[in-house]
């Protein structure tokens, strides 16, 4: 059964159709195809697709679709994981929409008045703040998304703010769920809250994880991030020093593929349509129309590697470009799009491999390296790190976190003893540890709590960012209502009181000093320190007299 060629045939106003195609986008992707005309009806719908998917334009388009242009508030709210793809989404859908005279914007970011948007993009902690601010109000909100609802629940708990699960469980508005992975925390709040919904694809289409499939072959996988245009290059470098004869790259668009061209010409590639004998590169959008341009030239595709510069949308697409006999295959895919890529690439019968071309090296390397990464692991005190990469595994699973740092890691040269960069090297048993005294730790009273919408994250970052000392030099953090209580080590406490005292967080005003009951602790001062300059210890916090320290 084959889908609709254009959008059009989807129903959709001239205005959008011809949006659309000014970014590229012509072809319906099947997710596309299915969901567009359900949730142009209003209907509430179960979107099994993440990232990498189309997913996007799968329920933002209807949106636009089917809502009026609207400046008194919010029509449509979409919930995301993170406030960089929060962004990132609503510029991609603000492109579409400046044809149809509605606004698209961002909680948390540079947009002018985003409580009047007619579709609002946000966290689910900007939202809750917004809504308890008076910000945002949702009497005219007639939809809401949940982007990578996977992030939103875990077992039976939800971390969904209250005043948002109030109104998901409200049955008057449409909802739409879009996960990948479809985890069975998704399923039972789907279940539980939204009964008349329909699934996409059906689980009747959707292939058993458990199921054997079949097997067509296995695709290496290199991770990117933005654009890629440079990675690209690299990699054809890279491809071409295995003994590579040409290298395929397939684009999903003209746009991208021509954009891909000039960047690899200014590098020195010579790039061509598929099959031209004096071109390295080929360039190709449309999998079939390339492969009856090297149907008849069999001795040319031999040595060829076929490369996919953007994910592929399903597992048709995939099949097309990397299937049958056109070569080995490589796709370059940003961190975020892995739960989908693994889900069509299991679909389509392949294994996924990571890309590298030192792989003798990092084996070698890997046996000492995975046991000083166990010896910190049962050593070392992590809860800074949690803190500092809370940012990082909101928006990506904590596994492929772990995999960029490893990598830049690596990436920086042979690393030292585990620990080197904090202290003194880690004694074998029988032998005397050697190095310089620890660190003492002292705590510092902050001025601003969870009352502010301040987390123990939005500290850490401000900490780090403000006074430039390093995140393990930052111990336990312990938020209040209307304060909170950070522990630093001594030797950078006056250095962190110095860059805080006359900043913002989140638009609240910070005064720092020591804790009262650290100063009292200590005896009133620090060794070798005289009392009455500086930052005071003891007595109150800030108290009525003297001044604060300034930057």
């Amino acid at each position: 059964m084959t889908g609709p060629d254009t959008f059009e045939e989807l129903g959709l106003s001239p205005a959008l159709v011809e949006a659309l195609a000014a970014e590229g986008i012509e072809v319906p992707t099947a997710l596309q195809a299915e969901a567009i005309p359900v949730l142009r009806r209003g209907n509430s719908a179960v979107l099994r697709a993440g990232p990498g998917s189309g997913i996007l334009v799968a329920f933002g388009v209807p949106l636009l679709d089917r809502l009026e242009p609207d400046v008194a508030g919010p029509r449509a709210l979409v919930l995301t994981t993170g406030a960089t793809r929060s962004g990132a989404l609503a510029l991609s859908l603000a492109r579409i929409a400046a044809g149809t005279d509605h606004r698209v914007a961002a909680l948390g970011g540079p947009w002018a008045l985003p409580e009047r948007a007619t579709i609002l993009f946000a966290t689910p902690a900007e939202l809750d703040r917004a809504i308890r601010g008076s910000q945002v109000k949702l009497d005219r909100v007639e939809a809401i998304v949940l982007d990578g609802a996977s992030s939103f629940f875990e077992g039976m708990e939800s971390s969904l703010p209250p005043s948002i699960l109030v109104e998901l469980g409200t049955g008057e508005r449409q909802i739409v769920v879009a996960s990948e992975p479809f985890t069975p925390a998704v399923r039972r709040f789907a279940d539980q809250q939204l009964r008349r919904a329909v699934y996409i694809p059906s689980d009747a289409a959707s292939p058993d994880e458990g199921s054997p499939g079949p097997h067509r072959g296995a695709l290496r996988v290199r991770t990117v991030e933005g654009e890629g245009e440079q990675e690209v290059a690299r990699l054809a470098a890279e491809l071409f020093e295995e003994g590579a004869a040409h290298v395929l790259l397939f684009a999903r668009s003209a746009d991208r593929a021509a954009d891909v061209g000039d960047f690899l010409a200014l590098h020195g590639f010579v790039a061509g349509p598929a099959g031209e004998a004096d071109s390295p590169v080929w360039l190709g959008v449309d999998p079939l129309q390339v492969r009856e341009a090297l149907r008849e030239k069999s001795d040319q595709v031999r040595g060829t590697v076929v490369v996919s510069t953007d994910v592929p949308m399903d597992a048709d697409d995939l099949d097309r470009r990397h299937g049958g006999s056109l070569g080995q295959g490589v796709v370059l895919a940003r961190a975020r799009e892995l739960p989908h890529l693994r889900r069509t690439a299991r679909e389509a019968g392949y294994v996924l491999q990571p890309f590298t071309s030192r792989r003798k090296e990092l084996r070698e390397a890997a046996g000492d390296f995975l046991a000083r990464v166990e010896r910190t692991l049962e050593s070392g005190d992590l809860l800074p790190q949690h803190l500092l990469l809370e940012p990082l595994i909101e928006r990506w699973e904590a596994a492929e976190v772990a995999a960029a740092l490893s990598l830049l890691l690596r990436e920086k040269g042979p690393p030292g003893p585990v620990g080197a960069a904090a202290g003194p090297a880690e004694a074998a048993p029988g032998e005397a540890r050697v190095g310089p005294r620890p660190q003492a730790w002292v705590r510092l009273f902050l001025s601003v709590g969870e009352r502010d919408g301040i987390g123990a994250g939005d500290l850490l970052g401000a900490i780090i960012g403000e006074s430039g000392i390093a995140g393990d030099q930052i111990g336990r953090i312990d938020l209040k209502d209307t304060y909170s209580r950070v522990e630093v080590h001594e030797g950078v406490a006056d250095q962190v009181i110095r860059a805080l005292n006359g900043t913002s967080i989140r638009g609240r005003s910070v005064r720092a000093d020591f804790d009262r009951g650290e100063a009292r602790s200590r005896g009133g001062g620090a060794p070798g320190r005289k009392q009455g300059g500086g930052a005071r210890r003891g007595g109150p916090p800030f108290g009525s007299g003297g001044s604060t320290p300034k930057r």
